[in-house]
């Protein structure tokens, strides 16, 4: 029976050949080496396709993170050392790939000057892990382990990832590692353990 449509057929499994080609362009080169022109030459595709698909590279690029980084199962090991090592580890893993780190630069400066971008990033990236830790120490209320009222999450998130991301962007040969891990894990459970409630 002959099709009614009209137009250019829908070309089936183009989204995923694009997102596998910036992967490989990504991790081999960096954001600086990613470009339409190239992933739809690649690809055998064309800007117009790849517009229906993509707003931007930068879209692209935030997609394959988003896709490679899932935010992984909750941690619930019964106790919030280990927990908060357990996403300490994962997240390690995550920034000292070679994905995160040679990309990670560019996207977050094409981020800084849109802000749609910006909150993409945090909802595909940064949000589900902060989510987390969120959960962890509600878990580690509920046990007795930590007070309620002497949390802040805000300061937990950085003081867990603000020493990833300074290994990641601003030192680019130094180790991220278990040590790393362990460290910052260790850090964040000793304030939270010596930290009063605010309103006392």
């Amino acid at each position: 029976m002959p099709s009614n449509k009209t137009g250019r057929p829908y070309t089936q499994g183009i989204t995923e050949a694009l997102l596998q080609a910036a992967e490989r362009v990504m991790v081999t080169d960096g954001y600086s080496a990613l470009t339409i022109d190239a992933i739809a030459t690649e690809v055998g595709t064309t800007r117009p396709t790849f517009y229906r698909r993509f707003p931007s590279i930068a879209h692209l690029a935030l997609e394959v993170i988003a896709r490679r980084f899932e935010a992984g199962t909750t941690a619930d090991t019964g106790s919030l050392g280990d927990d908060l090592l357990m996403i300490q580890r994962e997240d390690v893993a995550m920034y000292s790939s070679p994905l995160l780190r040679k990309n990670l630069p560019g996207l977050l400066a094409a981020t800084s000057e849109n802000p749609a971008l910006s909150e993409l990033l945090a909802t595909n990236l940064l949000d589900p892990r902060r989510e987390r830790i969120s959960v962890a120490l509600a878990s580690a209320i509920e046990r007795g382990e930590i007070a309620p009222g002497s949390v802040d999450l805000n300061t937990v998130c950085d003081q867990l990832r603000g020493p990833l991301l300074a290994r990641a962007l601003l030192t680019p040969g130094a180790a991220l590692d278990d040590r790393l891990a362990r460290d910052t894990a260790a850090a964040a459970l000793a304030t939270l353990r010596t930290t009063r409630p605010l309103n006392n």
